[in-house]
């Protein structure tokens, strides 16, 4: 965003949003919100004068929802107008707007958030996507909290030994990978030359020669026991229940990951052949997995009694308005751990969600003496057949939903 934009050509550029917003919204009433609040910001960008300065969407954020920018507001209402002015700060900053915004983190002290906004604009500067982005200010959070704790509220006042101590307590917490990560995002952040130029000493020597074993993760595998226990967790009689249920099914049985199951297409279900065709994501590799009886019900359950309405061809769909596929950085994560809990699983020191899952499978084939190049064939699927021997699913509570599979092919 340049430091100053004249009136009309903000009014331009505001007209332009709620166009777009008008367009791209099915909920008309939410439309009509966002239009109302970027009004709003035209009558108080013109109370201020002729031209706009870089710092008003900031203290407009702070008079629409009552918190600092972007902190998370308290009520619905508020997220609501926070979320307009958020397109607003998109479309001045040339950026697309985003399906979803995660907030910053009160967890972040406050006496960091300007430094934690300048470091968000210089990544923006370099083109760097939304989903890095948030990356990035969420492997912040740990080093921001270490120093605050210790006595730290600026940069300026960070000193070689205080960030040394931040670097020990990394160990026990986190995997090599997990730790170089981390290393590696506030070298990005140090390199900021906003803020770079508040640091007192060098932080090069630190933060050189960084390395990590892809190897060594925290433990993500569960018994098939337990992967049944949270499957049976999941309450199948509401929407979100079948959608996550199908799938935590997607990811249990064929060790699918959750890029592939957030982007399953209606297409990619052959219901003659009775099989699911794909192009993984990640490998580009393609996948012919045979549609076994489980999955096709809670695929049917879902499909007929809880899919939003739309053209889309996505299988997932947000149950909330707007209906439209999930964001490329969901990996539903969140929403699966809350089973794990729900079912009593000890998560401690463990990953718990949909990669879990794909992880599980895998380790349960090998405790059950299958060989390391069947397992990759499984989880890459050229021998999809062999995958039935692996399933942990409860057929008994699918076939409630009484369903005729070739019915609904034809």
């Amino acid at each position: 965003m340049a430091d100053f934009i004249s009136f009309e050509e903000l009014r331009l550029k505001m007209d332009q949003l709620k166009e777009k917003v008008t367009t791209d919204l099915n909920n008309s009433k939410l439309a009509y919100i966002y239009c109302g609040v970027i009004d709003e910001f035209l009558l108080f960008c013109k109370q201020e004068s002729s031209y706009m300065p870089v710092d008003n969407v900031p203290k407009y954020y702070e008079q629409v929802t009552g918190v600092s920018p972007y902190i998370r507001p308290s009520t619905e209402c508020k997220k609501r107008k926070a979320r307009a002015v958020l397109f607003i700060r998109d479309t001045l900053n040339g950026c697309d707007l985003a399906r979803r915004y995660i907030y910053h983190s009160t967890s972040i002290p406050e006496t960091f958030q300007k430094d934690i906004q300048l470091y968000e604009e210089w990544l923006v500067s370099k083109e760097c996507s939304r989903s890095t982005i948030r990356t990035r200010i969420g492997r912040l959070k740990p080093f921001f909290i270490f120093i605050f704790e210790n006595g730290c509220s600026s940069i300026d006042s960070l000193d070689p030994q205080t960030f040394v101590n931040f670097i020990g307590t990394l160990d026990g917490h986190y995997s090599s990978t997990g730790k170089t990560n981390i290393l590696y995002t506030i070298k990005s952040y140090f390199s900021c030359p906003m803020i770079s130029s508040n640091l007192k000493f060098r932080f090069d020597s630190f933060l050189e020669n960084l390395h990590t074993n892809k190897h060594e993760r925290l433990e993500s595998a569960y018994s098939a026991e337990e992967i049944r226990k949270v499957l049976d967790s999941v309450d199948r009689a509401s929407g979100q229940g079948k959608m996550l249920y199908l799938m935590m099914l997607l990811a249990s049985v064929y060790g699918l990951r959750s890029s592939d199951i957030r982007t399953l297409q209606l297409s990619n279900v052959d219901w003659k052949k009775q099989c699911i065709k794909l192009s993984q994501q990640k490998t580009k590799r393609y996948l012919e997995l045979p549609l076994i009886q489980e999955v096709c019900l809670a695929l049917l359950d879902y499909i007929k009694n809880s899919r939003p309405q739309t053209i889309d061809d996505y299988i997932f769909i947000r149950q909330k308005p707007p209906h439209v596929p999930y964001a490329d950085d969901n990996h539903f994560s969140q929403k699966v751990r809350a089973f794990f809990k729900k079912a009593g699983i000890n998560t401690d020191r463990k990953h718990a969600g949909l990669h879990s899952m794909r992880h599980s499978l895998a380790t349960g084939m090998m405790l059950d003496g299958v060989q390391i190049s069947e397992i990759a064939t499984i989880l890459g699927h050229t021998s999809p057949q062999t995958t039935t021997r692996y399933i942990w699913s409860d057929i008994s509570q699918l076939r409630k939903a009484s369903m005729e599979v070739m019915t609904y092919a034809e």
